[in-house]
């Protein structure tokens, strides 16, 4: 699983983020943890996962294609990330790349 630099928040504090972080370079469990991601299977712009199921053993396939741009404390805060990034993808004229936009 990667994790960009430029890591969008939403609803976390530096704190925690940094305790988020560390758990989950270890593989750990975060309850109530939303992450956004580049699309997993190629379709769509952007997805929200909760970071629990990202751990499970399917997922553990394809982690390396797991690309994880965002981090939320809850369902509805992921959904209003997920549309503040789309927005600034708009602005600035990458609404059909996000992996250009993000500079990956």
């Amino acid at each position: 699983m990667k994790i960009i630099d430029s890591l969008y928040t939403y609803g976390l504090t530096d704190r925690k983020i940094d305790k988020v972080l560390k758990r989950m370079q270890k593989g750990k469990i975060i309850k109530d943890l939303h992450v956004v991601t580049l699309p997993l299977f190629g379709d769509g712009i952007l997805e929200i996962y909760k970071y629990d199921q990202l751990l499970q053993p399917f997922y553990k396939k394809i982690e390396d294609d797991i690309c994880v741009i965002g981090l939320a404390a809850n369902k509805s805060m992921a959904s209003e990330l997920v549309m503040e990034i789309i927005q600034n993808m708009y602005d600035a004229g990458y609404l059909n790349d996000a992996k250009g936009f993000l500079g990956i």
